[in-house]
């Protein structure tokens, strides 16, 4: 666990704990890869190999994840021939122990492309996940990397009546305010040698509702876990922005 660790720092995984940046994300590509030239054959791992996932949002949301990028690539013309989430960890774990014994775990995607190499053909790897982070909200409304959500509000109290009650009103009309946790779409793309060609995110969704039941008692509210499955809309908007430039996004 250590050295996946080291690992996921070193290949700029500080996504998952920073904020989200308020515009476009700053996906990089190396040269020469915009529109992955001569890429037909991608070979894709199971969602979020290398990073946990919360319990409470693994499997649906991982599940949803796989299908729509599957549906993007194949919308792109490209093949996607997918790993189970046993094998890719279990084939990452053997190579991060094997860039261990090398001096340097950030040698572990030349290991791990080179080993998939030995059973799979494809022309370059894809390692898609679901990042966990926090973001400011102001009135419910957020941006990051390239989105923009607004929170839903569940359970919104009535209008007053023959009274005002400034707290509810605001919640009614306006919404949460301070930082909240959001969730993106991380991609990372490795050639079948290991090299790292691209990286990029697209942000997906709240992981929360804020719930109003109570606001008009106790002048709070909670938050409630939202259905990321049923945010499809969101989630292939989200992977087109994280692919983008490797793959065009589509209008």
């Amino acid at each position: 666990m250590r050295a996946v660790h080291a690992l996921i720092g070193l290949l700029s995984f500080v996504g998952a704990t920073a904020p989200g940046c308020a515009s476009r994300p700053d996906n990089t590509i190396a040269p020469g890869h915009a529109g992955a030239p001569g890429v037909k054959r991608f070979l894709v791992c199971a969602p979020n190999t290398v990073i946990a996932l919360p319990a409470e949002l693994q499997g649906g949301v991982t599940d949803a994840l796989r299908e729509q990028v599957d549906a993007y690539l194949h919308f792109h013309g490209r093949e996607a021939q997918w790993i189970n989430l046993y094998d890719s960890r279990q084939v990452w774990t053997e190579a991060v122990g094997a860039a261990k014994q090398k001096g340097g775990v950030e040698k572990a995607p030349v290991f791990f492309a080179e080993r998939l190499d030995q059973k799979y053909d494809f022309d370059a790897i894809v390692m898609p996940s679901i990042l966990v982070h926090k973001q400011r909200a102001i009135d419910g409304e957020a941006t990051w990397d390239g989105v923009s959500r607004q929170m839903a509000l569940l359970n919104r109290p009535r209008r007053p009546i023959g009274g005002r009650d400034t707290f509810a009103e605001g919640v009614r009309y306006g919404g949460v305010t301070g930082e909240v946790l959001v969730t993106s779409v991380h991609v990372m793309v490795f050639s079948r040698v290991g090299e790292r060609v691209f990286e990029g995110r697209g942000g997906f969704a709240f992981v929360h509702d804020a719930d109003l039941a109570n606001a008009q008692k106790n002048w709070a509210y909670k938050f409630r876990l939202r259905d990321l499955t049923a945010d499809v809309d969101a989630l292939r908007e989200g992977i087109a922005i994280a692919f983008h430039p490797y793959l065009p996004e589509a209008d």
